[in-house]
């Protein structure tokens, strides 16, 4: 793990985590914030740089599994059932004996077969096996991506959210436990890229503190606001990113206060009326959030959102 000094995610932690530990005095909510802003600031820009370098140019095999990614990708934005995301399975499993090399050939099948597994039931302990057992196989597939290249920022990402996903499956509170693992695996894609996938790492924080109890994440220090400047910051540099008012939104929804409410209403309403097709690659997701914007909106509303 990068310990050093400036990496954000240790910083994370101590701003997370340190009020349990520390005086009053160093734990003012203000501050924090501010620092939070700043770095999400220092963030922004390295990712801007890495994503300057040369990429690396793809041999024609590599090539074909980004087309079969990209078709995956969609198949399993639009699925509702684990049996949907079986087409996409096939086509990355096709990527892998294309370009078995390819690191993200192997995240790309974790992705999908944790994406099947969010979909499986998981009320009864044999479900909750099977959907064990699918993120097992995720897990091995992020090992054989990591094994190609250990600062994979897709292999490590996606292992980070298997993992916490093992530990939800579980017991959600057990999530904050095994924040330190997160962080040690996250830490190496803000070593390449912090805002990697349109902000995915401060999403995945943001889900966390979404299913956690806020009693407590609140004993340990973590407070629903220090998420907020990174996810802000993300729609900023992504407006049409539409997960990421998702999280949000939900963010603002655990904080509990009328304001917070609003400000969450207004999030899953930017996502109901703007165009799914705005960012390229991402028309799938985004028709999707918007499917889970419209039924979280009832949710908290009581109502269809208008012109529903």
């Amino acid at each position: 793990m990068d310990m050093r000094p400036d990496s954000f995610y240790k910083k994370a932690f101590i701003l997370f985590f340190a009020l349990a530990l520390s005086p009053p005095a160093m734990a003012k909510q203000d501050d924090k914030i501010a620092q939070a802003r700043e770095r999400a600031e220092q963030y922004a820009k390295k990712s801007e740089a890495y994503r300057k370098q040369p990429a690396r140019k793809l041999s024609q095999a590599e090539l074909k599994a980004e087309e079969l990614f990209a078709r995956a990708e969609v198949m399993v934005a639009l699925a509702e059932s684990p049996s949907q995301v079986e087409p996409a399975l096939k086509l990355c499993r096709e990527a892998t004996q294309l370009a078995p090399g390819y690191d993200k050939a192997w995240w790309e099948l974790a992705k999908s077969i944790w994406a099947q597994a969010m979909l499986m039931p998981s009320k009864t302990s044999e479900q909750k096996q099977a959907a064990a057992s699918a993120l097992a196989r995720a897990r091995e597939a992020c090992n054989r991506a990591l094994k190609i290249d250990p600062v994979s920022a897709g292999g490590n990402y996606w292992l980070s959210n298997i993992i916490l996903s093992d530990a939800g499956l579980k017991n959600p509170v057990r999530q904050v436990f095994i924040l330190p693992e997160i962080f040690r695996l996250t830490d190496k894609v803000a070593e390449l890229d912090p805002y990697f996938d349109y902000g995915a790492v401060f999403r995945t924080y943001a889900t966390v503190l979404s299913v956690v109890p806020r009693w407590l994440s609140k004993s340990v220090g973590y407070e629903p606001e220090i998420i907020l400047p990174y996810l802000d910051k993300s729609i900023a540099l992504y407006p049409d990113c539409f997960v990421n008012y998702i999280s949000r939104s939900e963010v603002y929804l655990k904080m509990g206060d009328a304001e917070s409410k609003s400000k969450a209403l207004q999030d899953l309403e930017y996502v109901l009326t703007h165009d799914p097709d705005a960012l390229k690659g991402y028309e799938a997701d985004n028709r999707s959030r918007q499917k889970a914007a419209r039924a979280r909106w009832k949710q908290i509303t009581g109502k269809d959102f208008p012109g529903n």
